[in-house]
């Protein structure tokens, strides 16, 4: 009796791990890139960073379909520990449009406190945020901005990049 549970046991254990393998081929094989499958790999230690855009040496626009958001950070290099000036913009047909409780946060792939900043008027349509950004104990310079606000009604969201360059040392890459 012995041998025939320990041969139901084994084939139900091959049914469950079958099912599994299976169950996780058809949810990854196949699946539409969206707007939130796009943003769930930029996120920080996702897998798609070179897709998110970069703005350490330029001024960067996210198109949104029918409205598109603009980052803009000044001084350059973006210095580690002193206040950069982070701007931002929405545009729909060529022209600015009210980013209604604009804000920006920052974030890297390990926990660096709390980096959040709503962003107030600034001149041509812009927005913007005095910004102060620690650089990780670890050596890490990359950052993840994400600006959020709303646009018509409509909540807008676009993540950027940026990597900080030490108070004492080189441009950053």
């Amino acid at each position: 009796m012995k041998p025939r549970e320990t041969l139901l046991g084994l084939l139900v254990l091959a049914l469950v791990l079958g099912g599994v393998w299976w169950a996780r081929g058809r949810s990854h094989a196949g699946s539409p890139v969206t707007a939130e499958s796009a943003a769930k790999a930029a996120a920080p230690g996702g897998t798609a960073e070179a897709s998110i855009p970069d703005v350490t040496l330029a001024d960067q626009t996210v198109d949104l379909g029918d409205v598109r958001l603009s980052l803009s950070v000044a001084p350059r290099p973006i210095l580690a520990f002193a206040r950069s000036r982070f701007r931002a913009r929405a545009e729909a047909a060529g022209a600015p449009v009210a980013l209604e409780n604009g804000r920006v946060s920052f974030e890297m792939t390990m926990p660096m406190g709390d980096h959040r900043y709503t962003l107030v008027p600034g001149t041509e349509g812009w927005q913007e945020a005095e910004v102060v950004l620690p650089l990780c104990g670890s050596g890490k310079r990359r950052w993840f901005a994400t600006l959020e606000g709303t646009v018509a009604g409509k909540p807008r969201t676009a993540r950027f990049q940026l990597d900080l360059t030490p108070p004492s040392g080189p441009p950053a890459p």
